[in-house]
């Protein structure tokens, strides 16, 4: 994801998104019912599931049409530039 694309996806941080494709890492655990209210709140979750969850098939979909679907690595790209910042106002 380069820089104009990670800009947008940030100026979007307040849009509503959702969180797929989430799993459990433990045995005979279910997987995780996941309920964000933004952008910036479903990119952290997913930035700070692993150890915990597996990522590597995960989904963030936003409300946006122009904010492309996010997989783990355009969150952890994401979460390295921005960080806690997709979470404030």
């Amino acid at each position: 994801m380069d820089r104009p694309a990670m800009a947008s996806v940030f100026r979007m941080r307040h849009a509503p998104a959702s969180v797929s494709g989430v799993r459990s890492t433990g045995q005979g655990q279910a997987d995780p019912a996941i309920r964000v209210h933004s952008l910036g709140e479903a990119i952290r979750f997913v930035a700070n599931a692993y150890p915990s969850y597996d990522i590597s098939a995960v989904a963030i979909v936003c409300g946006d049409p122009s904010i492309p679907r996010l997989g783990s690595l355009e969150v952890k790209s994401l979460w390295r530039e921005y960080g806690e910042r997709l979470t404030q106002e």
